[in-house]
């Protein structure tokens, strides 16, 4: 079992990273405009790209650690905290207007309720969905190898 979680755990951490690394409003496509057209002074408003990048790189260093069989009981648990991170990230960011929280950032709710701006975003961009799905199923994984690492 814990061979075939593991291959399981290392397809949903490739994509995890797929979705943040290649996503085409938030990922490297985004941040390489950013950062070629002189605009990252937009990065301190809206710092997903940079977050979005450096995570994903993160998490394809963190497969071949694993793989390499270093400190897998410590990678879970970092894992675990990135998944987290991104799951409720997604949720404080969109409940808060698109990171109203922020300074210089105006709350941004599309005329609806907070609540309904989340479902409204998850049920329109199947993107969204599936990162917020790979990432809870990853979570689950990766717990369930964290317990059974000696």
């Amino acid at each position: 079992m814990g061979e075939h979680l593991g291959y399981l755990g290392g397809a949903l951490a490739y994509l995890v990273a797929t979705v943040h690394l290649i996503h085409p409003k938030l990922g490297l496509p985004r941040l390489v405009l950013l950062v070629t057209t002189g605009n990252t002074s937009l990065l301190v408003t809206d710092p997903r790209p940079v977050a979005f990048v450096l995570s994903a790189l993160a998490i394809l260093a963190g497969i071949k650690l694993v793989v390499s069989d270093i400190q897998r009981k410590r990678l879970y648990a970092l894992g675990m905290v990135l998944m987290a991170t991104y799951f409720l990230g997604y949720f404080a960011w969109h409940l808060s207007g698109h990171g109203g929280f922020l300074p210089m950032r105006k709350p941004l709710y599309h005329g609806l309720h907070p609540v309904e701006a989340v479902i409204s975003h998850l049920s329109t961009s199947p993107l969204a969905a599936l990162s917020k799905l790979a990432e809870a199923a990853l979570f689950v994984v990766l717990a369930v190898l964290y317990r059974h690492e000696s």
